[in-house]
C-alpha cells in the first residue's frame, strides 16, 4: 500500500489516507468509534485533517452512538 493512497470510508464518506487506518474501509474516527482502534490526533487545517485527511464527517449512526455517550 502506498503512503499517498486514499480512499472513501464506508461509514462517513469522507475521504482518508489509507495508511492512517488499521482497517480497509473505515477512516481512524469511524474506527475508533465503532470498533475501539486507534484514533489519528486530528489537526485540521481548511477543513480536513493534516494526518489522515478526514474532513470531520460523521454519518447519522456515529452521531446516534456519539450522542448516547
Amino acid at each position: 500500500m502506498k503512503e499517498d493512497e486514499f480512499t472513501i470510508c464506508n461509514e462517513c464518506g469522507s475521504e482518508f489516507l489509507k495508511v492512517s487506518s488499521k482497517m480497509m474501509a473505515l477512516c481512524p474516527e469511524c474506527a475508533n468509534i465503532l470498533y475501539g482502534y486507534q484514533n489519528c490526533n486530528h489537526v485540521f487545517k481548511n477543513g480536513i485533517c493534516i494526518h489522515c485527511h478526514w474532513n470531520g464527517s460523521r454519518s447519522d449512526y456515529i452521531k446516534h452512538l456519539i450522542s448516547n455517550d
